[in-house]
């Protein structure tokens, strides 16, 4: 991540790497926090200094260079198993029919009502019931019609 600009002013290293966040912008960060676009809690500076130390951090005059290394267990299990991103974020908050749905989504967005009836083994109308509420969490959004259209997972 980049970020142009470096401190604000006034801000020090330390009051940074301390997690004491000062917006250079206070009424465009009061908008974002007005729409639920940011958060102002100072978790996420002292989160990555857990994790990275300092070294993750490259502060200068005009900008603030923040530098993640990618975990190599991670890339391993990556390059182990190609299927491995078909399951993130399905196991979350989701019961048990909403999961099949998602798999079943994720191999043919095409699915219809019928067809994931049939696969799961529950009615239509359990169907059409969830895939609303998947609709309303924000995982599922519909593309096209309701006849030609087809699903998107978005989460």
């Amino acid at each position: 991540m980049f970020s142009h600009g470096g401190l604000p002013k006034g801000q020090t290293k330390e009051m940074f790497f301390k997690g004491i966040s000062r917006p250079r912008n206070d009424m465009l960060m009061r908008i974002f926090l007005n729409m639920n676009l940011t958060e102002h809690t100072g978790h996420g500076v002292p989160a990555i200094l857990s994790r990275y130390g300092e070294r993750a951090f490259d502060i200068g005059e005009t900008y603030i260079l923040v530098t993640i290394p990618f975990d190599s267990d991670v890339l391993e299990t990556l390059k182990r198993n190609k299927n491995v991103g078909l399951s993130v974020g399905t196991n979350v908050g989701l019961n048990v029919t909403e999961k099949k749905m998602i798999h079943l989504l994720l191999a043919n967005s095409n699915e219809t009502a019928e067809s994931m009836a049939v696969s799961i083994g529950v009615t239509k109308r359990t169907i059409e019931r969830e895939l609303r509420k998947l609709q309303e969490k924000g995982i599922l959004i519909r593309s096209g019609s309701k006849k030609t259209g087809s699903w998107i997972v978005i989460k």
